[in-house]
């Protein structure tokens, strides 16, 4: 279904291509939180020299940040 390619063009182009790449993935998408998980994986995907990438949340009601999407190792919760 999907291929992973490596990002050989320039720098310039490969950012332009992710954006692209990102547009598609969460253009027709209402919900936050599949958006971040492609996000995500996506971000992870493309930069090679990462262990994390990743999205906190703020919790009004707890008024913190809270895990949200990510890929990656392990990481704090709050």
């Amino acid at each position: 279904m999907f291929e992973v390619k490596k990002y050989a063009a320039s720098r310039e182009k490969n950012y332009e291509l992710v954006g692209k790449q990102l547009t598609a993935l969460i253009e027709d998408e209402p919900n936050r939180v599949a958006n971040l998980a492609n996000a995500s994986a996506l971000l992870n995907q493309f930069l090679d020299r990462i262990n994390w990438v990743g999205f906190y949340l703020y919790d009004e009601t707890e008024n913190q940040l809270v895990l949200g999407p990510f890929q990656g190792l392990p990481a704090c919760v709050r």
